[in-house]
């Protein structure tokens, strides 16, 4: 569990780095949002500030589940947490890969799909199975 923490974490990163650099009008729209733009309009940049507080939560979130981070929030609320943001990612994932810019559904698309299962086998790795 504790590998597919790490790799689930390392390939979540870039979403993350995308949103950030979306919101401060990278001109990497191609790779979100269907590749509508190729620089996000500045009123819609302020739209993805909740989204990087939440992936910032959800790898917090897998860190914690994994046991990398301490345990700073109960594990019962990280484990419900983790099963939450491992089917958020699945239905991330599929909007991603029924995207119809080419290099969302392939770049953006490998790192969903690798880090969507992370997600899963991280959540499943908190039950006790005893």
């Amino acid at each position: 569990m504790l590998i597919a923490t790490i790799i689930g974490a390392v390939f979540f990163l870039p979403s993350i780095a995308l949103n950030i650099a979306l919101a401060c009008g990278a001109p990497l729209g191609a790779y979100a949002m269907n590749g509508r733009h190729k620089v996000v309009p500045k009123e819609v940049r302020k739209a993805f500030v909740m989204p990087i507080i939440m992936q910032f939560v959800a790898l917090f979130v897998l860190l914690s589940a994994g046991q990398v981070l301490p345990e700073i929030i109960p594990f019962v609320v990280t484990r419900i947490l983790a099963f939450f943001f491992a089917l958020y990612l699945t239905f991330y994932t599929a909007t991603v890969l029924f995207s119809t810019a080419h290099k969302e559904r392939t770049v953006m698309g490998f790192f969903a799909i690798v880090s969507t299962i992370c997600f899963w086998v991280t959540a499943f790795g908190t039950l006790n199975w005893e």
